[in-house]
């Protein structure tokens, strides 16, 4: 799955649907299933563009990130709800990918939260993913190997459904707590993943040298799905300037060092997701 042909994926949700009128530090899952039409009008442009593999937003639907919020409600209702959302805006020219992110939370002795706890939670947002009716798992902006490695004994647990795996990194090209990601992926390929690569990285010649690194060590197909660049503060707002034709000329790059899943992430719009659709078509 994913070995030959790249296969375009959607670009970023989160400062999209800022943009489309979600206030900062909104629960985007409440927001999203009050305000359904501007998540399927999105994800129809990302469709539009060329995507086929599109997330589902179901990122922060788990009890830790819901709690923070204030919101109780029912797992199983909210990620059917959510999905169906994506499934209506793919209208069947895409596959749907559950999403599952970092909690946030960091497990003993590092932090205060107990494996099993943490565990748990994944558990159960898996499995209303998993009911909800996904085409596969995405894992993705996880922070450091110990969580991520139990948010796919988790989707394990309760499917038998590919699972891609993608992680943030720091100026390093490490993890952002430090670990080196060819490491991360020789033990998360032992899980029997899918596919694994990076997301939410503004600097795109730090990952091109990433992809490099784990093309040499892997043949997982790999993911790339960067920021539109680094972005600059105007009038107080982070806004992204990353011209649509240099995004393609990287998507071409990324291919070239092994990625197979091409997107985008923070600041990436359907006009980027376009132009590397466009950039990759004769590859």
């Amino acid at each position: 799955m994913f070995e030959k042909r790249p296969v375009i994926m959607d670009g970023a949700t989160g400062t999209e649907l800022q943009r489309l009128g979600m206030p900062a530090g909104s629960c985007t899952e409440k927001w999203v299933l009050e305000n359904p039409d501007k998540m399927i009008l999105l994800q129809r442009a990302y469709v539009s563009a060329g995507s086929r593999l599109i997330y589902a937003p179901t990122f922060g639907a788990n009890s830790i990130n819901l709690a923070k919020h204030g919101i109780k409600d029912d797992l199983n209702i909210m990620c059917r709800d959510l999905v169906a959302i994506s499934r209506e805006a793919a209208n069947g020219l895409a596959m749907v990918i559950g999403d599952i992110s970092s909690t946030g939370e960091l497990v003993e002795p590092y932090g205060d939260m107990e494996e099993d706890e943490l565990f748990s939670v994944f558990v159960r947002q898996a499995e209303a993913i998993e009911r909800a009716g996904v085409d596969l798992f995405g894992i993705e902006t996880q922070m450091y190997l110990d969580e991520a490695k139990l948010a796919v004994k988790a989707v394990k647990e309760v499917s038998s459904k590919p699972i891609i795996v993608s992680f943030s990194c720091g100026p390093t090209g490490k993890t952002l707590w430090g670990e080196d990601l060819c490491d991360v992926c020789d033990e998360l390929q032992k899980l029997d993943i899918t596919a694994f690569g990076v997301n939410c990285c503004g600097d795109l010649d730090l990952l091109c040298s990433i992809l490099e690194r784990l093309h040499e060590r892997t043949q997982l197909p790999l993911i790339a799905k960067p920021n539109a660049g680094v972005p600059i503060v105007k009038d107080g707002r982070s806004v992204y300037d990353f011209p649509t034709e240099k995004m393609a000329e990287y998507a071409i790059k990324f291919h070239e060092k092994g990625a197979r899943l091409i997107g985008g992430c923070c600041g990436t719009t359907p006009l980027h997701i376009e132009a590397i659709s466009r950039a990759l078509r004769e590859v």
